[in-house]
């Protein structure tokens, strides 16, 4: 057997310069084109520190050593190009005989270990071996000077490590980077994510899905419900792996982190063997192990993985207790050694040991115990860093209670927090109140700036939200633009107004996102403890429908919750689940309203109005229905029976020899945003057999404004297909006149409340007068909607409106009363005047 002295470790590097030979001799290299580095390459495609080169204790030879080549320098910064090692890229590699490294596309090196030098002079072909620099830093095993930092030479081996502890909240940075496998299937058992490492150690995962050990009997090992978790050891052809299992019910998903713990498994048989195995063990493990004396527990010895650890000296390490090293109270670690005996070998245990500079390390130990060592009885501890695990396992349960986007607590903290403030107000008899925010017109933001400005615009307003609360208030995210807040104490309701009052203060300044200045409102609901519910579900549901309340009263307010709120609310609940029922039990129907020409008393038009019958509840007000019906596309299909109705009866009445007339139907913004309404349109009218010049689609600004990219599109085909098309409630939007120009209308109904609040001064005169000059001007029907006096319609004369709709002349009719209208039956007040 060759002696290991004469054992030569030598790297043949080719770059652009040259091919030259490197003999290896010390513990760690820089390799780079900075001319700094130990080995220089010169290449401009390598990094300025490119790779690193580590000494490392072959275990199973204690006189033997290899060399690990990592991607990037000493301080775990990776390189741009990356390394690959016989054609596969790599972190890190465990360098063999014969292994060929790629520096980038252009620069190698050729890893050799020899024994001869007659296999030096072949590799040598005429070349003269040279030297590299002295490496930068001296990372010596058996010496420390004042420049040498011992994590450094730990981190060598886990370069992910020094980049999680940059930022615990890189997750996916962990993930790519980590040394251990990790893996995510769903709860049917499809992998969503394999890590580099897991794709590497585990190559036929793909293919074996559910029936690989790594992922057998996953689904079944436990119920799913939230933090569920559970470690199990798996073999894998000769390697045994540690698995940590965790099931995630909000994300739906099973992630597990798997460690080797081959060399653990393989160290516990050691002990088994002879105490001559155990020492050589001992001394060139990975894991940290150290003896504690069992009476005085003093450390006796510790192999120098554990001294690496705590950053101490061996005989230092020996001079203290196990009291100085174990974080936590003596009396429970006196309580889980006494555990240790005949019946319990060994004891598995967390904890925490402190350094020599004061920090802490998270380790697991296998404590073991025995009379025969030295003829002393004694503790062994056999322990591992865990930091890298408990630092996953931290950043899952931020995850699993915390709003991803704005860091605030979930639905699911706050609920847990809610459940224990209200404990708590039970037992000192106090008063305590939760919030509902709703962002006002959040949904606008969104489809006309993008979501990206939406999320943005909600991580700002959590951030002025939490600049209102007082210290022990909560916040919480509830979902979309809904957000919570919990005040655990509060001295009488008054408190929650001062807080809505900051609130409302806080937003009047606008929010500047990429130049976009956006004023945001938002509207409140407020439910107190314990008046308004004694328990969290409770509280919540009537805070909720106070918002509810104030948005229906105009939004930008706070609402407190009263009981008539929750009849109301069911009441609401319950339509909704009417309404899908109605349809198809043909339960809607249409009420006609004239419209009237002022100077002869024709009938110049007639809108379809919807209404609903239900058998129990009886007519139910449009204005409580047709706002549910449009959070659904249940409205596009009442829509479309609209549609098609007002034809018939309009086609109906031409048949009777009535003259034709438009009749007009509104537009919800529901169908308004329908791709093919057009088509749908086109359809109704060849099925009705109507001549789409009588049929009349009315669409009111606020939701052309809403809806005005697709609107262009949608206005223009039916334009082309012959159907007017009218502007409802002129006036009250931002690009009244823009709109005119913008699409060719038909006709133009002058808005309700202009004519509600006509009494004849110059003002109110002036407008309507510059709404009819408008329609004139652009060549329009012009039609004033809300006539209910005869002042009003006095006014409208004298100011020259030609067409007017309104009950002075009559409210919306059934279709019966509407054809005896057309034919003769009509009302004095339809005679000229």
């Amino acid at each position: 057997m060759t002696n290991p002295q004469e054992v030569r470790h030598i790297l043949v590097i080719e770059d652009q310069k040259s091919r030259r030979i490197i003999s290896l001799k010390d513990e760690t290299y820089s390799i780079g084109r900075d001319p700094n580095c130990a080995i220089v390459l010169y290449d401009r495609q390598v990094s300025r520190h490119h790779a690193t080169l580590v000494q490392v204790a072959d275990l199973e030879d204690s006189d033997r050593y290899f060399y690990r080549v990592v991607d990037g320098d000493s301080q775990g910064k990776r390189s741009t190009n990356g390394i690959s090692v016989n054609g596969k890229r790599c972190l890190s590699h465990d360098l063999k005989h014969g292994d060929l490294i790629w520096f980038g596309n252009k620069s190698k090196a050729s890893y050799h270990i020899i024994s001869t030098a007659s296999e030096l002079y072949l590799l040598k072909a005429g070349e003269q071996a040279e030297r590299p620099k002295p490496p930068i830093a001296n990372f010596s095993r058996d010496t420390q000077s004042d420049d040498i930092d011992a994590k450094k030479t730990i981190a060598l081996s886990h370069p992910s490590e020094l980049v999680h502890q940059k930022d615990l909240a890189r997750l996916s940075s962990l993930a790519e980077f980590s040394p251990n496998p990790i893996i995510e299937i769903d709860f049917q058992g499809k992998i969503n994510y394999l890590n580099p490492s897991a794709s590497v150690k585990f190559p036929d995962l793909q293919e074996r899905q559910l029936e690989h050990p790594i992922l057998k009997d996953i689904l079944t090992q436990s119920q799913y419900r939230e933090g569920t978790s559970l470690i199990r050891e798996v073999r894998v052809d000769r390697e045994i792996f540690e698995q940590h299992i965790h099931y995630l019910i909000d994300n739906k998903v099973i992630r597990s982190y798997i460690f080797d713990v081959t060399k653990y498994k393989k160290l516990e048989v050691g002990f088994k063997n002879s105490e001559e195995r155990y020492k050589f063990i001992v001394q060139r493990a990975s894991e940290g192990i150290f003896v504690v004396d069992a009476q005085t527990k003093q450390i006796i010895e510790a192999n120098p993985a554990y001294c690496n650890l705590l950053g101490y000296p061996p005989e230092e390490l020996s001079n203290l207790t196990l009291y100085d090293i174990v974080s936590g109270d003596r009396e429970t670690l006196e309580g889980e050694l006494q555990q240790i005996g005949s019946d319990r070998p060994h004891f598995v245990a967390e904890s925490e040991h402190r350094r020599k500079d004061g920090s802490f390390v998270s380790v697991e130990a296998n404590i073991s115990r025995t009379d025969n060592y030295d003829n002393k009885e004694i503790f062994c501890f056999a322990v591992r860093d865990i930091s890298e695990r408990k630092k996953s396992q931290e950043m899952l349960r931020y995850q699993a209670f915390h709003d991803a986007l704005t860091n605030l607590p979930n639905r699911t903290q706050f609920t847990k927090q809610l459940a224990a403030a209200i404990e708590r107000a039970k037992q000192q008899e106090q008063l305590m109140a939760v919030m509902f925010l709703d962002l006002d017109s959040f949904k606008n933001v969104n489809d006309t700036l993008g979501h990206s400005i939406g999320d943005r615009l909600l991580q700002n307003f959590s951030q002025r939200l939490e600049s209102c609360v007082r210290e022990g208030d909560i916040i919480a995210r509830w979902g979309g633009d809904e957000f919570t807040v919990l005040l655990p104490k509060i001295r009488s309701a008054d408190d929650t107004v001062r807080l809505a009052q900051r609130i409302f203060d806080v937003l009047k300044k606008p929010f500047e996102i990429d130049k976009h200045q956006l004023n945001i409102k938002t509207s409140i609901g407020i439910a107190v403890y314990p008046q308004d519910g004694q328990d969290a579900e409770t509280l919540l549901k009537n805070a909720d429908a106070a918002l509810y309340r104030t948005k229906d009263l105009g939004r930008n307010h706070y609402q407190f919750y009263n009981p008539n709120m929750t009849s109301e609310a069911s009441l609401i609940v319950k339509l909704e689940t009417l309404l899908y029922q109605a349809l198809e039990r043909k339960e809607f129907y249409l009420h006609y309203q004239p419209q009237v020409q002022l100077a002869t008393g024709e009938v110049t038009g007639m809108e379809a109005l919807l209404r609903w019958q239900h058998p129990e509840l009886g007519v139910v007000s449009p204005a409580k229905f047709i706002p549910l019906a449009e959070k659904t596309d249940l409205m596009i299909h009442i829509g479309k029976w609209a549609i098609e109705t007002a034809c018939e009866q309009n086609l109906a009445w031409q048949r009777a020899g009535l003259p034709p007339i438009p009749i007009s139907v509104n537009l919800s913004a529901r169908e308004l945003k329908q791709p093919n309404l057009a088509e749908v349109v086109a359809r109704i009218v060849d099925k009705t057999g109507l001549d789409p010049q009588w049929l009349e689609l009315e669409i009111t600004e606020v939701r052309l404004r809403e809806n005005l990219e697709v609107a262009q599109t949608t206005l223009r085909d039916l334009q082309n297909l012959g159907v007017r098309i009218a502007l409802e409630d002129f006036g009250t939007g931002f690009s009244s006149l823009g709109y005119l120009k913008q699409f060719a209308f038909r006709t133009l109904k002058i808005d309700r409340a202009f004519i509600r609040d006509l009494r004849g001064n110059p003002q109110e005169r002036g407008i309507i007068s510059a709404a009819i000059a408008l329609g004139r001007g652009f060549n329009l029907r012009v039609v004033a909607v809300g006539v209910e006096t005869q002042q009003q319609l006095d006014l409208l004369r004298s100011l020259q409106c030609e067409q007017v709709q309104g009950y002075w002349f009559g409210r919306p009719l059934p279709k019966d009363e509407a054809t005896q209208l057309l034919i003769g039956a009509v009302h004095p007040e339809y005679k000229p005047v």
